[in-house]
């Protein structure tokens, strides 16, 4: 059966939590804004769960709208206790893929800049690893003096969890993620929305692991790959 990537989609569920596919057309929760709530409607995981999968959960953290990725609910107040703590003392993994804009002088490194609050303005000290995990070229300039046009697949782990970290970082570094409308390169985003037929965000949350807060056991989750990525795929790796 041909499966929809605009919805959500359970990864793993058991009494005490669950995990969702979350695609990049979906909040999490609402929106703050009367707005923004009105525009988005219904189209959250937090709905989602309530409408189709009849539970109400409670999110352990945050994704951008643009990006996609595994999200982890809290089924219990117990569950949600324990999450939240150990969330806030650091005690998850998190894992991304990102296509950016250029190759890097180094195939891996360490990301250590201050970023500003998203709420109260005060900066706090920020670091982001990344590998470089594929190259690919092509034949054409995009508003460069160079004939061609470089782009990596990077592997990253988030050590802290700011807001817009990866894609702030990586603008701060000259190398923007591609389909980042804020932060990134508008030339390159439109070269591949057309040329490559890749719209939005390139951005994934692909691996979360974490203690389980009830069972005591590691929990390990891959996001699966949906219909983008693996165009992105065939690209960077053929």
């Amino acid at each position: 059966m041909e499966i929809d990537w605009t919805l959500p989609h359970v990864i793993l569920e058991d009494e005490h939590l669950i995990a969702l596919y979350k695609p990049c057309s979906y909040y999490v929760h609402p929106p703050e804004s009367k707005f923004a709530k009105q525009r988005v409607g219904r189209n959250t995981c937090i709905h989602w769960l309530e409408d189709v999968h009849k539970i109400y959960a409670n999110p352990i953290h945050r994704l951008d709208f643009a990006t996609e990725g595994i999200v982890i609910f809290a089924k219990t107040r117990d569950a949600n206790q324990k999450l939240n703590l150990m969330m806030r003392a650091k005690e998850f993994s998190k894992y991304y893929d990102a296509i950016v804009r250029g190759w890097f002088k180094q195939p891996y490194g360490k990301i250590e800049l201050a970023l500003e609050s998203d709420s109260t303005g005060e900066l706090a000290e920020c670091t982001t690893l990344y590998s470089t995990a594929h190259t690919f070229e092509v034949s054409t300039s995009v508003h460069s003096k160079f004939s061609t046009s470089r782009y990596s697949w990077l592997d990253i782990e988030l050590k802290t969890g700011r807001w817009h970290q990866i894609r702030r970082h990586m603008n701060r570094v000259a190398h923007p993620v591609i389909g980042d409308r804020e932060h990134g390169d508008s030339h390159h985003n439109r070269f591949w929305r057309d040329e490559m037929k890749i719209d939005g965000l390139c951005l994934k949350a692909k691996r979360i692991v974490f203690t389980h807060p009830i069972e005591n056991r590691t929990v390990d989750l891959t996001c699966p790959t949906s219909d983008k990525w693996q165009v992105l795929t065939t690209l960077f790796q053929t």
